[in-house]
């Protein structure tokens, strides 16, 4: 397929809303990404979510969960789930996508043009903001490589035996490390590695009043202990967003275990 053929399709399968501008859905782009199962396409979904979120931004903005109807083989319809992304996301969403598939790096390149493109008031070629889009992608791969060689003793069996994608709840992980749940999401809120996120405000019974809904997310210093993973089986919350549950990578369990460690010898 010639680049001119794949923008003019792409183009074709944008979304206009009046709130958001130009969207895309996942299930739409998936397989122009060649992808042919919607869980692996998640995942890439998931890992570029973590990334935006990492950065200091709230993912939320540009990627949000909805419901797709589709018609089966027999003739019915049913809800299928789905994300529509903005261009930002789709951007970020392929970097962070399979590279070696052949597909990858055409829609990289498209959406590293139109992301620019849409940045820039000032008339450019779509050559520099191709380079100008490798650039950054490479400078950020010399800072992530530079992180792994930092890290790399502290996480040197882990990284042998566990997958990086392995996760572990706030509960497993405190069970894990002998400390209770409460525990260790408070120590980490006070060291700064995670934070409470206010989503909106809802009526408590229980409390017999307004109260705040909160998530949690990870600092950014601190993105990569963590994964942020949209809920989109779980009931919304009271404004409409997708809830999203924070995780802790098993690869991070060790760094945590040791800064419970010093904490705890800090107060003895």
């Amino acid at each position: 397929m010639s680049a001119l053929s794949l923008s003019a399709q792409l183009d074709d399968l944008k979304i206009i809303t009046l709130t958001d501008g130009e969207m895309w859905s996942a299930r739409d782009l998936m397989p122009f990404a060649g992808y042919e199962r919607w869980e692996n396409w998640s995942r890439a979904i998931n890992r570029a979510i973590a990334s935006v979120n990492a950065s200091g931004l709230d993912a939320s903005d540009h990627f949000r969960g909805v419901t797709k109807m589709v018609q089966t083989g027999s003739g019915a319809r049913r809800e299928i789930e789905d994300v529509q992304l903005t261009r930002y996301a789709c951007y970020i969403l392929f970097q962070n996508a399979d590279g070696s598939k052949p597909e990858i790096a055409a829609l990289q390149q498209y959406f590293a043009v139109q992301t620019r493109k849409q940045e820039l008031s000032a008339p450019i070629s779509d050559d520099e903001i191709v380079a100008r889009a490798l650039q950054i992608t490479s400078n950020r791969v010399k800072e992530l490589e530079a992180k792994v060689a930092e890290d790399a003793p502290k996480v040197e069996y882990v990284e042998q035996f566990v997958d990086r994608d392995d996760v572990a709840t706030f509960r497993a992980a405190a069970s894990e490390l002998g400390v209770k749940e409460n525990d260790l999401r408070e120590r980490l809120i006070t060291a700064g590695w995670v934070y409470r996120h206010k989503i909106g405000r809802r009526w408590s019974e229980s409390q017999n009043r307004m109260v705040d809904e909160v998530e949690y997310r990870a600092a950014a210093a601190h993105g990569e202990k963590f994964a942020l993973r949209p809920q989109h089986n779980a009931p919304r919350h009271h404004n409409g967003q997708v809830r999203q549950t924070l995780y802790i990578r098993q690869n991070a369990l060790p760094s945590i275990r040791k800064f419970l460690a010093r904490h705890l010898e800090a107060v003895s």
